[in-house]
Protein backbone atom coordinates (compact mmCIF):
# COMPACT_ATOMS: atom_id res chain seq x y z
CA UNK A 1 0.00 0.00 0.00
CA UNK A 2 2.79 2.43 0.92
CA UNK A 3 4.57 1.82 -2.42
CA UNK A 4 1.31 2.38 -4.32
CA UNK A 5 0.66 5.67 -2.51
CA UNK A 6 4.22 6.84 -3.13
CA UNK A 7 3.86 6.04 -6.84
CA UNK A 8 0.59 8.00 -7.02
CA UNK A 9 2.19 10.98 -5.25
CA UNK A 10 5.15 10.98 -7.65
CA UNK A 11 2.79 10.92 -10.62
CA UNK A 12 0.76 13.82 -9.28
CA UNK A 13 3.86 15.93 -8.62
CA UNK A 14 5.07 15.47 -12.20
CA UNK A 15 1.83 16.82 -13.67
CA UNK A 16 1.06 20.55 -13.18
CA UNK A 17 -2.65 19.94 -13.79
CA UNK A 18 -2.85 17.05 -11.32
CA UNK A 19 -0.74 18.98 -8.83
CA UNK A 20 -3.18 21.89 -8.98
CA UNK A 21 -6.12 19.53 -8.52
CA UNK A 22 -4.36 17.87 -5.57
CA UNK A 23 -3.84 21.24 -3.87
CA UNK A 24 -7.53 22.01 -4.29
CA UNK A 25 -8.42 18.63 -2.80
CA UNK A 26 -6.14 19.20 0.20
CA UNK A 27 -7.72 22.62 0.80
CA UNK A 28 -11.12 20.92 0.78
CA UNK A 29 -10.19 18.40 3.50
CA UNK A 30 -11.89 19.51 6.72
CA UNK A 31 -9.29 20.27 9.37
CA UNK A 32 -11.44 18.82 12.10
CA UNK A 33 -10.15 16.75 14.99
CA UNK A 34 -10.18 13.02 14.55
CA UNK A 35 -8.90 10.12 16.65
CA UNK A 36 -7.18 7.37 14.71
CA UNK A 37 -5.97 4.07 16.13
CA UNK A 38 -2.29 3.62 15.31
CA UNK A 39 -0.74 0.15 15.41
CA UNK A 40 1.63 -0.35 18.38
CA UNK A 41 0.66 3.05 19.81
CA UNK A 42 -3.10 3.20 20.37
CA UNK A 43 -5.52 6.10 19.89
CA UNK A 44 -3.91 9.29 18.58
CA UNK A 45 -5.68 12.62 18.13
CA UNK A 46 -4.94 14.42 14.85
CA UNK A 47 -6.39 17.05 12.54
CA UNK A 48 -7.51 15.48 9.28
CA UNK A 49 -5.96 17.97 6.86
CA UNK A 50 -2.63 18.81 8.39
CA UNK A 51 -1.87 15.37 9.88
CA UNK A 52 -3.50 13.28 7.15
CA UNK A 53 -0.29 11.28 6.58
CA UNK A 54 -0.72 9.69 10.02
CA UNK A 55 -3.78 7.86 8.71
CA UNK A 56 -1.49 5.50 6.78
CA UNK A 57 2.12 6.12 7.84
CA UNK A 58 3.71 4.29 10.79
CA UNK A 59 6.58 5.81 12.83
CA UNK A 60 8.80 2.80 12.09
CA UNK A 61 8.51 3.77 8.41
CA UNK A 62 7.81 7.50 8.23
CA UNK A 63 10.21 8.43 11.05
CA UNK A 64 12.47 5.37 10.98
CA UNK A 65 15.80 7.11 11.58
CA UNK A 66 14.62 9.44 14.35
CA UNK A 67 12.97 6.51 16.10
CA UNK A 68 16.25 4.58 15.85
CA UNK A 69 17.92 7.54 17.59
CA UNK A 70 15.43 7.30 20.44
CA UNK A 71 16.28 3.61 20.78
CA UNK A 72 19.96 4.56 21.05
CA UNK A 73 19.65 7.59 23.31
CA UNK A 74 16.74 6.98 25.71
CA UNK A 75 17.26 4.72 28.70
CA UNK A 76 14.38 3.39 30.80
CA UNK A 77 13.72 5.82 33.64
CA UNK A 78 15.11 8.88 31.82
CA UNK A 79 13.75 12.39 32.12
CA UNK A 80 13.24 13.48 28.50
CA UNK A 81 12.69 16.93 27.00
CA UNK A 82 10.63 16.79 23.79
CA UNK A 83 11.43 20.24 22.35
CA UNK A 84 9.08 20.91 19.47
CA UNK A 85 6.59 18.25 20.54
CA UNK A 86 3.99 19.08 17.86
CA UNK A 87 0.94 16.88 18.63
CA UNK A 88 2.82 14.48 20.90
CA UNK A 89 3.39 11.39 18.76
CA UNK A 90 7.08 11.26 19.69
CA UNK A 91 6.17 12.12 23.28
CA UNK A 92 4.04 8.99 23.37
CA UNK A 93 6.75 6.81 21.82
CA UNK A 94 9.38 8.07 24.25
CA UNK A 95 7.35 6.68 27.14
CA UNK A 96 5.42 3.78 25.59
CA UNK A 97 8.26 2.30 23.54
CA UNK A 98 11.42 3.48 25.25
CA UNK A 99 10.53 3.79 28.93
CA UNK A 100 11.05 7.49 29.64
CA UNK A 101 9.77 8.01 33.16
CA UNK A 102 9.07 11.75 33.02
CA UNK A 103 8.71 14.15 30.09
CA UNK A 104 8.62 17.88 29.46
CA UNK A 105 6.90 18.53 26.12
CA UNK A 106 7.47 22.02 24.66
CA UNK A 107 5.00 23.17 22.02
CA UNK A 108 4.26 26.88 21.50
CA UNK A 109 1.62 26.52 18.73
CA UNK A 110 -1.81 26.60 20.37
CA UNK A 111 -3.70 24.16 18.11
CA UNK A 112 -0.82 21.66 18.25
CA UNK A 113 -0.73 21.98 22.02
CA UNK A 114 -4.43 21.17 22.26
CA UNK A 115 -3.79 17.90 20.42
CA UNK A 116 -0.65 17.30 22.48
CA UNK A 117 -2.74 17.56 25.64
CA UNK A 118 -5.30 15.16 24.18
CA UNK A 119 -2.61 12.66 23.19
CA UNK A 120 -0.99 12.77 26.60
CA UNK A 121 -4.40 11.93 28.08
CA UNK A 122 -5.02 9.17 25.52
CA UNK A 123 -1.64 7.69 26.42
CA UNK A 124 -2.51 7.88 30.14
CA UNK A 125 0.58 10.04 30.70
CA UNK A 126 -1.05 12.94 32.56
CA UNK A 127 1.00 12.35 35.72
CA UNK A 128 4.35 11.92 33.99
CA UNK A 129 4.27 14.63 31.30
CA UNK A 130 4.36 18.40 31.76
CA UNK A 131 3.32 20.43 28.71
CA UNK A 132 4.87 23.85 28.21
CA UNK A 133 3.74 26.59 25.76
CA UNK A 134 7.24 28.07 25.66
CA UNK A 135 9.37 28.41 22.56
CA UNK A 136 12.90 27.74 23.77
CA UNK A 137 15.38 30.19 22.28
CA UNK A 138 18.58 32.16 22.94
CA UNK A 139 16.84 34.94 24.90
CA UNK A 140 13.66 35.55 26.85
CA UNK A 141 10.87 37.63 25.36
CA UNK A 142 7.93 37.38 22.97
CA UNK A 143 7.88 36.70 19.25
CA UNK A 144 5.45 35.95 16.44
CA UNK A 145 5.21 32.35 15.29
CA UNK A 146 4.35 31.51 11.67
CA UNK A 147 1.65 28.82 11.68
CA UNK A 148 1.32 25.96 9.21
CA UNK A 149 -2.31 24.87 9.24
CA UNK A 150 -2.17 23.16 5.85
CA UNK A 151 0.48 20.45 5.92
CA UNK A 152 2.43 19.28 8.95
CA UNK A 153 1.08 21.56 11.64
CA UNK A 154 4.60 22.87 12.26
CA UNK A 155 5.43 26.47 13.10
CA UNK A 156 8.44 28.75 12.61
CA UNK A 157 9.64 31.71 14.64
CA UNK A 158 9.54 35.00 12.71
CA UNK A 159 13.24 35.57 13.39
CA UNK A 160 13.93 32.40 11.40
CA UNK A 161 11.31 32.74 8.65
CA UNK A 162 11.98 36.44 8.06
CA UNK A 163 8.26 37.06 8.43
CA UNK A 164 7.42 34.82 5.49
CA UNK A 165 4.41 32.52 5.57
CA UNK A 166 5.01 28.95 6.73
CA UNK A 167 5.98 26.51 3.96
CA UNK A 168 2.55 24.87 4.02
CA UNK A 169 0.65 28.13 3.59
CA UNK A 170 3.14 29.42 1.01
CA UNK A 171 2.71 26.17 -0.96
CA UNK A 172 -1.00 26.90 -1.25
CA UNK A 173 -0.52 30.62 -1.97
CA UNK A 174 -1.92 31.67 1.40
CA UNK A 175 -0.75 34.70 3.43
CA UNK A 176 1.09 34.41 6.76
CA UNK A 177 -0.84 33.32 9.82
CA UNK A 178 0.76 34.10 13.18
CA UNK A 179 0.36 33.95 16.91
CA UNK A 180 2.56 35.51 19.57
CA UNK A 181 4.47 33.15 21.88
CA UNK A 182 6.68 33.38 24.95
CA UNK A 183 10.41 32.73 24.58
CA UNK A 184 12.65 31.33 27.29
CA UNK A 185 16.19 29.99 27.45
CA UNK A 186 16.68 26.32 28.27
CA UNK A 187 19.14 27.37 31.00
CA UNK A 188 16.44 29.42 32.74
CA UNK A 189 13.82 26.69 32.40
CA UNK A 190 16.07 24.02 33.95
CA UNK A 191 16.75 26.36 36.88
CA UNK A 192 13.04 26.74 37.71
CA UNK A 193 12.12 25.31 41.13
CA UNK A 194 11.05 21.68 40.90
CA UNK A 195 12.10 21.18 37.28
CA UNK A 196 13.94 17.93 36.61
CA UNK A 197 17.04 18.24 34.38
CA UNK A 198 17.11 16.32 31.09
CA UNK A 199 18.86 13.02 30.55
CA UNK A 200 17.84 13.13 26.87
CA UNK A 201 16.51 15.86 24.58
CA UNK A 202 14.87 15.74 21.17
CA UNK A 203 15.13 19.08 19.35
CA UNK A 204 12.96 19.54 16.26
CA UNK A 205 12.00 23.19 16.09
CA UNK A 206 11.90 24.20 12.40
CA UNK A 207 15.18 26.09 12.45
CA UNK A 208 15.47 27.21 16.09
CA UNK A 209 17.96 24.45 16.95
CA UNK A 210 20.95 26.81 17.06
CA UNK A 211 19.12 29.29 19.30
CA UNK A 212 18.17 26.46 21.69
CA UNK A 213 21.74 25.23 22.01
CA UNK A 214 23.00 28.78 22.65
CA UNK A 215 20.32 29.34 25.28
CA UNK A 216 21.05 26.00 26.91
CA UNK A 217 24.85 25.92 27.09
CA UNK A 218 25.07 25.80 30.88
CA UNK A 219 22.31 23.20 31.25
CA UNK A 220 23.92 21.02 28.58
CA UNK A 221 27.42 21.32 30.07
CA UNK A 222 26.10 20.58 33.56
CA UNK A 223 23.63 17.77 32.89
CA UNK A 224 25.14 16.35 29.67
CA UNK A 225 21.88 15.18 28.05
CA UNK A 226 22.00 12.85 25.08
CA UNK A 227 20.51 14.66 22.09
CA UNK A 228 18.65 13.87 18.86
CA UNK A 229 18.59 17.02 16.73
CA UNK A 230 16.69 17.68 13.49
CA UNK A 231 18.47 20.21 11.27
CA UNK A 232 16.65 22.63 8.96
CA UNK A 233 18.93 23.88 6.19
CA UNK A 234 22.68 24.15 5.71
CA UNK A 235 23.02 27.34 7.76
CA UNK A 236 21.33 25.69 10.74
CA UNK A 237 23.43 22.55 10.26
CA UNK A 238 26.60 24.64 10.33
CA UNK A 239 25.44 26.61 13.37
CA UNK A 240 24.40 23.46 15.24
CA UNK A 241 27.75 21.75 14.63
CA UNK A 242 29.54 24.93 15.69
CA UNK A 243 27.59 25.04 18.97
CA UNK A 244 28.25 21.35 19.66
CA UNK A 245 31.95 22.01 19.05
CA UNK A 246 31.86 24.89 21.54
CA UNK A 247 30.16 22.55 24.01
CA UNK A 248 32.80 19.89 23.25
CA UNK A 249 29.96 17.44 22.69
CA UNK A 250 30.60 14.79 19.98
CA UNK A 251 28.02 14.52 17.20
CA UNK A 252 27.47 11.72 14.69
CA UNK A 253 25.43 11.41 11.52
CA UNK A 254 25.57 10.64 7.83
CA UNK A 255 27.72 12.43 5.25
CA UNK A 256 27.89 12.07 1.49
CA UNK A 257 31.31 10.76 0.49
CA UNK A 258 32.19 9.84 -3.09
CA UNK A 259 28.72 8.69 -4.05
CA UNK A 260 28.20 6.86 -0.77
CA UNK A 261 26.49 7.91 2.45
CA UNK A 262 28.72 7.17 5.43
CA UNK A 263 27.94 7.25 9.17
CA UNK A 264 30.71 9.02 11.09
CA UNK A 265 31.66 11.61 13.68
CA UNK A 266 30.75 15.06 12.39
CA UNK A 267 32.86 18.20 12.24
CA UNK A 268 31.70 21.69 11.31
CA UNK A 269 33.02 21.30 7.74
CA UNK A 270 30.51 18.47 7.19
CA UNK A 271 27.54 20.85 7.29
CA UNK A 272 27.11 21.02 3.52
CA UNK A 273 27.42 17.30 2.80
CA UNK A 274 25.09 15.76 5.34
CA UNK A 275 23.21 12.72 4.10
CA UNK A 276 20.42 13.01 6.69
CA UNK A 277 19.03 16.04 8.51
CA UNK A 278 18.87 14.16 11.84
CA UNK A 279 22.00 13.86 13.99
CA UNK A 280 22.78 12.53 17.45
CA UNK A 281 25.08 14.00 20.07
CA UNK A 282 26.29 12.85 23.48
CA UNK A 283 29.25 13.34 25.79
CA UNK A 284 29.54 9.56 26.00
CA UNK A 285 31.02 9.06 22.53
CA UNK A 286 31.02 5.28 22.88
CA UNK A 287 27.23 5.48 22.71
CA UNK A 288 27.42 7.07 19.25
CA UNK A 289 30.09 5.16 17.35
CA UNK A 290 27.93 2.28 16.18
CA UNK A 291 25.52 3.18 13.39
CA UNK A 292 21.87 3.23 14.57
CA UNK A 293 19.77 0.57 12.86
CA UNK A 294 16.09 0.97 11.96
CA UNK A 295 13.80 -0.98 14.26
CA UNK A 296 12.00 -3.93 12.74
CA UNK A 297 9.18 -3.73 15.26
CA UNK A 298 7.95 -1.62 18.14
CA UNK A 299 9.97 -2.24 21.31
CA UNK A 300 8.45 -3.12 24.66
CA UNK A 301 10.13 -1.31 27.58
CA UNK A 302 11.81 -3.74 29.94
CA UNK A 303 11.44 -6.68 27.55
Amino acid sequence: MREVLQSVVRGIRKSPALNSMARACVKAIPDKRHTTNMRDIGPVAIRLRRHRYLLWEHPLVHDAFMVSLFARLIRPGDVVYDIGANIGLYTRLMHQWFGASYLYAFEPMLENRELLEANVRLGKMDKICEISPLALSDAAGREDLQIDDMNSGSAVLNSISGGQASSGRAHFGLPPKTETVELEMLDAFVMRPGVRPPAMMKIDTEGAEVKILIGGREAIRTHKPRMAIALHGKDKAKGTLEQLEILQCPAYGYVKDGGKVVYQRLVVADFDRLGNNNILAAYDEDLLRQEPKPLARAPIPGA
